[in-house]
């Protein structure tokens, strides 16, 4: 069973349900169909912390520890996560997605 772990920005949740995100991963459709019929378990549905410095943040800290904790096996980043600007990735965000990735995390862009 694959370990999914979601990365979403705090502020776009302030407006979004999730329920695209959790639509896509039930149905595994988007970017979830790579799965197949593996089975999934979503283990943790994280928010950033609304554009603060996570290495100034014990918070985030203690957050990504706890992700960490949970072995996933990989992290899907929300849409929400893009600047509309110029498509990267939010820097709060990429940094947490780097420690992820440094832990043998795979990322994967998108959810729906």
């Amino acid at each position: 069973m694959k370990r999914i772990v979601m990365l979403n920005c705090l502020r776009a949740n302030s407006v979004c349900t999730g329920a695209a995100c959790l639509q896509a991963f039930n149905a595994k459709t988007k970017t979830f169909a790579r799965y197949g019929d593996e089975p999934l378990e979503l283990v943790a549905f994280f928010r950033c912390n609304g554009c603060d410095a996570p290495q100034d943040d014990a918070g985030m800290e203690e957050k990504i520890e706890r992700l960490l904790q949970l072995r996933p096996d990989a992290a899907h980043m929300g849409v929400c996560i893009r600047r509309k600007a110029d498509g990267t990735r939010c820097p709060t965000i990429q940094k947490v997605a780097d420690r992820l990735a440094a832990e043998g995390v795979v990322l994967v862009d998108g959810t729906h």
